[in-house]
């Protein structure tokens, strides 16, 4: 998705330093939340219209009247949107001159010099992990829900917008957490590590849990775990902005980008392979 590092280069412009986990969280939290009432609304329309392909139609075409608002919405910088007082615009301005005067400057200015540092590194293969457990949740969790236990297109709409909501509230939960962490005076790599440390751990333990879960309700709760921790994932976007300068921060989420969809291919293609092995045996 080319326009993925544009979406979190906008918190950069219009929030300041301390309060830019928060902006990337919500604008990540999106995704998330798009699922969950994107799985109640598209089951609902092929209930209605019994056509997934007019389902699927009415969904693009809301897709691009939300990108027409966003287009006359959103703003480069904070003081030409006419939502924003004075003291907003002065407030981030002043928060944006302080952090522009303490980055370095004796840098080389190319792009291809990142790759020296482990920080980008662990960055984008730690984001790519990250995206290839949530792309199999996304990619095999409807199938999981149908086969394993039954779930008709109703039920699955009804838990995948559970399931999905929690990690849009604990990607916002995460980002409120990490800001005033960080606004406290904690190290951000103390932070960032305890914060991903905490997901990954906690959403290990319940993806795991739900191999052995029989009853429906404790799967569909073991899996919302699961989503309210690995949406703290989000917390990655905001590391672009702490690495780089800002003029250097759109290459840098380019690259965590490709790190996360490269997780999302791989984990898609291993789940198609295995469906269609599991197919073959069973018709052999």
């Amino acid at each position: 998705m080319p326009s993925q590092p544009a979406h979190r280069i906008a918190p950069l412009g219009g929030a300041a330093e301390l309060e830019r986990v928060r902006g990337a969280s919500l604008m990540d939290g999106g995704s998330p939340l798009g699922a969950a009432l994107g799985s109640v609304l598209i089951a609902w329309l092929i209930l209605v219209m019994h056509s997934w392909r007019a389902a699927f139609a009415i969904a693009g075409i809301g897709t691009i009247l939300c990108g027409m608002v966003a287009w006359r919405y959103i703003r480069n910088q904070p003081r030409e949107h006419a939502g924003v007082n004075e003291a907003e615009a002065l407030h981030i301005e002043r928060a944006q001159a302080l952090e522009h005067a303490k980055e370095a400057k004796d840098l080389s200015g190319r792009s291809i010099d990142f790759f020296r540092f482990r920080s980008v590194w662990l960055m984008f293969f730690g984001f790519m992990c990250c995206t290839t457990l949530y792309y199999g949740l996304f990619t095999w969790m409807p199938t999981y829900l149908h086969k394993v236990h039954g779930f008709d297109l109703q039920q699955m709409g009804n838990a995948s917008f559970l399931i999905f909501m929690c990690g849009f509230v604990g990607e916002v939960v995460g980002g409120f957490i990490a800001d005033k962490w960080l606004a406290s005076g904690a190290a951000p790599n103390l932070v960032m590590r305890v914060m991903f440390g905490i997901a990954g751990v906690v959403a290990t333990i319940s993806v795991f849990c739900v191999a052995y879960a029989t009853n429906p309700r404790m799967v569909v709760i073991l899996l919302s775990a699961t989503l309210f921790f690995l949406r703290w994932g989000g917390l990655y976007w905001s590391i672009p902005a702490m690495l780089a300068t800002r003029n250097k921060v759109g290459a840098l989420g380019g690259l965590l980008n490709f790190g996360g969809n490269l997780g999302g291919i791989s984990v898609a293609w291993w789940v198609l392979r295995r469906a269609v092995w599991s197919t073959r045996r069973v018709q052999s």
